[in-house]
């Protein structure tokens, strides 16, 4: 009727369209729930900022973006199921991980060692990019310092006792009180508050005449978390000086006394401090020796390995000899091939190992970059996509850092502080043993060492941060 034609699908056909019809509906809807809107953590500790997403999500074609106060500052990101290192602020690597996933339907976010800088707010956004949905969740995180246990000092001024009482690293700046025995708050003479590395330290001072009350509390208390500390002093009426002649001789004597002690401490002291470090000196000079005859048996075997152009990121510069590789700014004309890492910035070497024991060396030419990681991988390590450097995903390394040096387990384990330039690494695979053991060339010390059982061959493995540059020595 009217001209208008219709157009029959095989009932076969009709319910397959009805169906992707309701499983795209229900995957695009999804709601992001944070069960706190106010977080208190303090400095050096680790918290969990919790976020859960209903239902459950699978990674394929999602964003998961953890980030503080502007978008683009990045905590932690997960795209397509794989963790992206590129666009995190370097202020969270190494210490901003995903508990679980969107598969399990939680978010939380785990921050470890808590910075005062870390205060702010946090979004968890959520982001379907295929059917155009997003979803967010809000909360913040307040870091504070609780501060040292107040320390009291006591000193003699005239005829009057005088009390010290101080206590570091607070933040916010603490209220300091001091309350004599019988409860009355005590007129404080002489406050300081000193603000030093982002914390706050205070001192306050009050002067006694007499011991009425016994002893006197001096007290803390954090204006956030509303915790007290604080500490008594017993105040005794002897320890307040007399104008007798033989109270100034007990205390002239009592001075000399203590001096003489003082004196005979420090001298004992010293010489067991001397002691205990001529008998380290011993002691690290055998283990520095034992090192090096260790290290020298390793290093008898050093092989000369090239990098493999051919798996080099675009954005990576190897030299005409192979032997020297680096960062550009300027994306390279390369060939693509399935061997070519296409979205982080590695490379594998030339040399593959499927048995026997092998050595080599590289060294750090740049270090203006945040970090960078070597070791070896496995020939079916996947190239395309986000990096995750892990023995899961078929990569044994370590990591440096501007914080220090890490071992790249599933979380990252501490292994060296970044004090310690270490400038050349010393690679030692025993392959039918599987272990690979990464050394300080110049210390000989031992760094890490990862055990596995290899089922394929192994090549040398490199991530080059911006701004870093390996050389492999021949």
């Amino acid at each position: 009727m009217y001209g208008v034609q219709h157009q029959y699908l095989a009932p076969g056909m009709e319910r397959l369209f009805i169906y992707l019809a309701l499983v795209s509906a229900t995957t695009a809807k999804f709601r992001i729930h944070t069960q706190q809107k106010l977080l208190v953590a303090a400095v050096g500790s680790d918290v969990i900022l919790p976020c859960t997403v209903t239902p459950p999500l699978p990674g394929v074609g999602l964003e998961v973006r953890w980030f503080r106060d502007l978008y683009h500052n990045v905590a932690f990101l997960l795209k397509d199921g794989n963790e992206d290192r590129q666009q995190q602020s370097p202020d969270y690597r190494g210490r901003a991980f995903m508990l679980a996933g969107p598969d399990k339907g939680d978010l939380s976010l785990s921050l470890r060692q808590v910075r005062l800088s870390d205060a702010g707010e946090y979004h968890c956004f959520v982001e379907n990019a295929t059917a155009q949905i997003d979803e967010e969740g809000i909360m913040t995180l307040s870091v504070v310092g609780l501060g040292t246990p107040p320390l009291i000092a006591v000193a003699l001024q005239g005829s009057s006792v005088v009390l010290s009482c101080s206590s570091e690293e607070w933040f916010p700046e603490p209220t300091m009180f001091w309350v004599i025995g019988n409860g009355e708050p005590l007129l404080v003479n002489h406050s300081i508050t000193e603000y030093s590395r982002g914390f706050f330290h205070v001192h306050s001072n009050i002067h006694l005449q007499d011991a009425s009350g016994g002893h006197v509390y001096c007290g803390l208390q954090h204006p956030v978390t509303k915790k007290e500390t604080g500490v008594y002093v017993s105040v005794s009426d002897d320890i307040f000086p007399r104008a007798s002649p033989w109270a100034i001789a007990f205390w002239i004597l009592l001075i000399f006394g203590l001096a003489g002690s003082a004196l005979l401490s420090w001298f004992f002291f010293s010489k067991q401090k001397e002691k205990e470090r001529k008998l380290q000196e011993i002691k690290d000079s055998a283990e520095s020796l034992e090192r090096e005859v260790e290290w020298r048996k390793i290093s008898i075997i050093k092989e000369s390995i090239l990098f493999d152009p051919s798996t080099a990121y675009n954005g990576l510069l190897v030299s005409p000899d192979s032997r020297t590789i680096s960062t550009t700014d300027v994306i390279q004309d390369v060939p693509q091939n399935p061997e070519r890492f296409d979205t982080e910035p590695c490379v594998l070497g030339q040399a593959a190992f499927s048995s026997g024991t092998h050595y080599w060396e590289t060294e750090i030419l740049e270090r203006s970059g945040e970090f960078w990681s070597l070791g070896i991988a496995s020939k079916s390590v996947r190239r395309t996509g986000g990096q995750r450097e892990c023995p899961e995903a078929l990569i044994w390394a370590i990591r440096g850092t501007t914080e220090g040096y890490y071992a790249l387990y599933t979380p990252p384990v501490y292994i060296a502080s970044e004090p310690e330039r270490i400038q050349r690494v010393g690679t030692y695979l025993d392959y039918d043993e599987g272990k690979v053991s990464f050394y300080d060339v110049d210390t000989y010390r031992l760094l890490h060492t990862f055990t596995e059982i290899f089922s394929e061959p192994v090549y040398p493995f490199y991530y080059v941060g911006p701004g870093i540059a390996f050389s492999l020595n021949p």
